[in-house]
């Protein structure tokens, strides 16, 4: 029995499951901006899209730990292939499950649906495999695969997208930006030592710090623009400024000293500042 937890356990930090219950959180946002009522949680399309969005998730976090193996040797010894836990064959497998069961609950939501989340694992597997080395625009496809849960879930619903939820994917979409370059700046030594040049070892930590900080500044002036979206604006605007707040510090952090102490700081910081962002999202 202890065995089987230990394994559960490897493979949750495989997955990073935090990170797709964000996502699917997210999923429930973008619902939302199309109806918010009890009905739409109920509504088994969206239950079928925030799993689909979840196992998704899952499965491209899994790719990048089997792709990841020797940057992880150095960044991030701790993780499950590389401390042992896993074997690449089970990571490989799980991989494929997961991905498998996106795609099929994907297809009973409906078509759109289905090619989302087709692309996503296409598109998410390549820059595992290959775009992670070509510097920024690596960052752009982590932050839009990431960022894009929010019109997901209004196209689960309505079949098409909202200005609402393209707000808020846009919103994300800035900050993930700057986070993704955070931790480049975080991973630059284990990186460069495998022959990967990220945006930091181009154009180097200073301005790679600068870069990170000026968009989640961007997300932070953007974030505002959002109160119109939202009935309950006192309440937005609360639980949006605590986000601002961590966000902004972290900019200012990033901008006077992009050490790797800081970039992982601003990784730890901006994860729970990005899940209360999605709790105001969800407001009508």
């Amino acid at each position: 029995m202890d065995d089987l937890i230990r394994k559960l356990s490897s493979y949750a930090k495989l997955s990073r499951i935090d990170h797709g219950v964000m996502a699917s959180l997210a999923v429930v946002a973008g619902a939302f901006s199309v109806e918010n009522t009890l009905k739409s949680i109920s509504n088994s399309s969206l239950l079928l899209a925030v799993t689909s969005v979840l196992f998704v998730e899952m499965s491209l976090f899994a790719s990048n730990d089997i792709f990841n193996i020797k940057e992880d040797k150095i960044n991030n010894p701790t993780r499950p292939i590389v401390a042992g836990e896993l074997s690449t064959r089970e990571a490989v497998a799980f991989t494929f499950i997961t991905g498998l069961i996106a795609v099929l609950t994907s297809a009973m939501v409906n078509t759109a649906c289905l090619v989302v989340i087709i692309v996503a694992l296409v598109v998410g597997n390549l820059y595992n495999s290959y775009f992670k080395r070509h510097a920024f625009f690596g960052n752009i496809i982590v932050s839009g695969l990431t960022s894009f849960t929010f019109p997901y879930g209004a196209i689960s619903i309505a079949g098409t997208l909202t200005e609402k939820s393209i707000l808020f994917f846009m919103i994300a979409f800035l900050a993930n930006i700057g986070r993704e370059i955070a931790k480049g700046i975080r991973d630059l030594e284990g990186d460069t030592r495998v022959g990967i040049c990220t945006l930091p070892c181009e154009i180097g930590t200073n301005n790679a710090g600068k870069l990170a900080g000026i968009f989640m500044l961007m997300a932070v002036a953007l974030s505002f623009y959002g109160a119109n979206y939202v009935k309950t604006k006192p309440v937005y605007l609360v639980l949006i400024l605590v986000t601002d707040a961590i966000f902004t510090y972290v900019a200012v952090k990033l901008i006077h000293n992009p050490s790797t102490q800081t970039a992982e700081k601003a990784r730890k910081l901006t994860l729970p500042a990005m899940l209360n962002a999605i709790i105001a999202f969800t407001l009508p």
